[in-house]
Parts: structure tokens; C-alpha cells; sequence
């Protein structure tokens, strides 16, 4: 059987720090961390349901435990900003932009009974979950968080940027759609400028809008990994911390 995804010897010391930190306290691992990060990443290409699992990775409750600890220590976000900027010194720029576009993805959700997901997307008729990023220049996405689908985008990209830019310290410009014109305040607040862009006057159809066209390329190339295709979870934060995986999933695959 041929499987989504496994890490090669290289990448995974490009990050075995932060999944198996050394000096570690506590009695040593039973399963290997690496294996654990295999299956995770496989959960996540493929769209598996834990208790399919496939036998060749860890036991899937020992495995789900070791997620609910990473995502709770925001593990992934720090592996995922680590590739980005790894990726980026590959391209010969900085590890971190000074450009970042913003864009947000509304999806339905997946979960039945009580969830976080509620109505929204354009005329509020999605009942799911609204996933925010910022993307690059080269088109690698260096945060992201997820929200209920209701509230505006502005709410979610205010959020995001108030967590991510801190972190990004050279940041001087933030792109976005004509969705994001209430934005300004909150990217001035961090040192940033708002730059709206928006189709020429008169164009019909679909045109590609110059730099905007990253971030929803990059939405299409997360849309690979079919955890994805739906928000299954019934929490904001493993929805963050699953999209978190099929980001890093995605840069690995840049580097």
C-alpha cells in the first residue's frame, strides 16, 4: 500500500526538536515521536477517521492523546513558521516577509450535535467554519486560524493579525481584498499599512488580482489534503491545529 505522506531523514530533523524536545523531563517515550508525526500527517492527506488508522503507525489512541498535547503547546505553529522561513532562505529573501497577503476560506461543516460551526459564507447559507491565513510573497502561508463561519471576515483577519504579526516583525504591508477595508486600524496598530486591491474597472469574469491570487492559490493547494474538505472537528482549536498540520505538510513538499 502506497501511503500519503512520510517523512524523510533531512525533514525530520528540520524539526525533531520541537516534536521530541531534548532534555525532555518524564519517563522516556514508549513510541517513537517520529511515527507519530507520520500519522498525523497521514490523517491529514488522506482524510482518515482515527479509528481507521492503518496498522504500520502507532496505536490511533496513543497517537490522538500525543495530538491533544502538541496542539495544546501550539506545537505545529512554531514547525509550521520554522519551514516557512526555512523555505524562504531557500528562495534567497529573509526568513521573515515584509508582505503578507490576507484571505479567508468559509467551509461546511462536517460534525453532527453541538459544535462551534454556525451560519455564514456569502448570504450566510454555509453552516461550517471560516479558515483565515496570511500568505507571503512566494505564496507560503506563516499563520492561520479558524473561526465559526458568522462573523465577518474583518472580525477573523483582525484576530489573525494580532496574533501572527507580533511574530513578524517585518511586516510593513498587508494585502487584501475589498472585504478587509476596515482592517487598517488593526495592521497600523503593528506597524503595518492596509493595501486594498480589487479587479480593474469594467473587467468581467474571473481575473486574477496581482499578489491576491497567492493566498487563494495557496487555499487550493491545502485543499490537497482532504481533512481538510470538510471541518470535521468540533473545536476552534484542533481545526487551527489541523490546518496548522496541512500547512507544514505543504512546505515540506516546497522545500
Amino acid at each position: 500500500m502506497a501511503f500519503a505522506i512520510e517523512l524523510s531523514d533531512e525533514q525530520w530533523e528540520l524539526v525533531s526538536d520541537l516534536f521530541d524536545p531534548p532534555g525532555r523531563r518524564g519517563a522516556p517515550a514508549l513510541v517513537p515521536r517520529r511515527d507519530m508525526v507520520d500519522a498525523m500527517l497521514f490523517l491529514c492527506r488522506t482524510g482518515c477517521q482515527w479509528r481507521y488508522l492503518p496498522e504500520r503507525y502507532p496505536a490511533w489512541g496513543a497517537v490522538w492523546q500525543q495530538w491533544r498535547r502538541w496542539r495544546v503547546n501550539g506545537v505545529w505553529q512554531r514547525a509550521m513558521a520554522r519551514l516557512a522561513a526555512l523555505v524562504r532562505v531557500e528562495h534567497g529573501r529573509q526568513p521573515s516577509p515584509s508582505m503578507v497577503v490576507i484571505d479567508a476560506q468559509t467551509v461546511k461543516g462536517g460534525r453532527y450535535g453541538p459544535t462551534y460551526h454556525a451560519a455564514g459564507g456569502r448570504g450566510g447559507r454555509t453552516i461550517g467554519a471560516k479558515r483565515s491565513i496570511l500568505v507571503e510573497r512566494i505564496g507560503l502561508p506563516v499563520a492561520a486560524r479558524v473561526d465559526p463561519a458568522r462573523p465577518h471576515d474583518v472580525v477573523a483577519g483582525r484576530a489573525l493579525l494580532h496574533e501572527a504579526l507580533p511574530e513578524l516583525p517585518r511586516v510593513q504591508a498587508v494585502l487584501g481584498d475589498r472585504g478587509y477595508r476596515a482592517l487598517g486600524a488593526a495592521a497600523e496598530r503593528h506597524g503595518a499599512h492596509l493595501e486594498i486591491r480589487a479587479q480593474p474597472a469594467g473587467s468581467l469574469g474571473f481575473v486574477p488580482i496581482a499578489m491576491l491570487w497567492r493566498a487563494e492559490n495557496a487555499f487550493a493547494q491545502l485543499g490537497r489534503w482532504r481533512r481538510l474538505a470538510r471541518c470535521f472537528e468540533g473545536t476552534v482549536a484542533s481545526a487551527t491545529a489541523w490546518l496548522e498540520v496541512a500547512c507544514m505538510g505543504y512546505l515540506f513538499g516546497r522545500l
